[in-house]
């Protein structure tokens, strides 16, 4: 049986449901402006094995609003969410904005992180200039109707366009300076990269951010790259379940005898 909490954080109360059981704790983080709905085809496939905890961020599902969409207060969330279940030490398995939570929450806090799982996300990208903000806030912009039927739907953000917009805009600045942040992370990181195209992105675009992964894994060994799979980004969660559970238990499998290392943390 499963549990649901309400988890209260800043300004807002966060909707979050627990598996419960004595399992290996994972913790699964959502797009940036998915909820924990799109994570249905997977939790069949880790029920048993795992205790798995989904959430819903700030203004996505079935939580609260807030006045806060930063990153920082993502990481907020996730160490709110630890907290009101007890998890310790959990695999956190992301999918694009998600992967970037778990890779800086695995970065900044080491010792209550066992290993990473990333879904075509987490990559490090190329400084941004205003060309590509105002892009985006277009882009938004253009996007507005289907942003609110998503989020009447159960299935996005109740984010304004413009919100949603500065939000992004904020994640690839700090995509920018992302590089760093695997050089303070001792668990192991997996990846599940897709091939096909990104929302918002050309093809070339796609490329290069998946090749900004390739200096990590040079530099990093506890880095790898699980699979490469056909899909868009938009579909990496319906898609291929089945490779995401697997690479969840490759990670669980390589940390089940496993203590902390110490890391430096900023």
């Amino acid at each position: 049986m499963s549990r649901n909490l309400k988890v209260p954080v800043a300004d807002t109360v966060l909707d979050c449901n627990d598996t419960e059981g004595p399992g290996r704790p994972i913790l699964l983080l959502n797009g940036m402006y998915a909820t924990q709905r799109y994570w249905r085809g997977l939790l069949p496939l880790l029920t048993g094995r795992y205790r798995v905890v989904t959430f819903d961020g700030r203004a996505r599902g079935k939580s609260g609003t807030s006045s806060d969409y930063s990153f920082a207060g993502c990481l907020d969330d996730i160490t709110a969410v630890l907290d009101a279940t007890g998890l310790q030490r959990p695999i956190l398995a992301g999918w694009s904005h998600g992967a970037a939570l778990a890779v800086r929450y695995a970065a900044r806090h080491p010792d209550r992180v066992a290993g990473v799982v990333c879904v075509d996300g987490g990559y490090p990208m190329d400084p941004i200039d205003d060309a590509f903000r105002a892009k985006v806030r277009k882009l938004f912009r253009r996007n507005a109707i289907p942003i609110k039927i998503l989020a009447a739907l159960g299935l996005g953000s109740r984010m304004s366009a413009a919100q949603a917009a500065e939000a992004n805009i904020e994640f690839n600045e700090i995509l920018a300076e992302f590089a760093d942040d695997y050089t303070h992370i001792r668990c192991p990181v997996a990846f599940i990269k897709a091939t096909g195209k990104h929302m918002g992105a050309t093809e070339e675009e796609v490329r290069t951010m998946r090749a900004n992964l390739d200096p990590v894994l040079a530099a990093h060994p506890n880095v790898t790259v699980f699979a490469t799979v056909p899909s868009n980004h938009s579909q990496m969660v319906a898609n291929p379940p089945d490779t995401i559970a697997a690479a969840i238990n490759v990670i669980a499998d390589q940390t089940a005898h496993t203590t902390p290392h110490p890391a430096n943390t900023r």
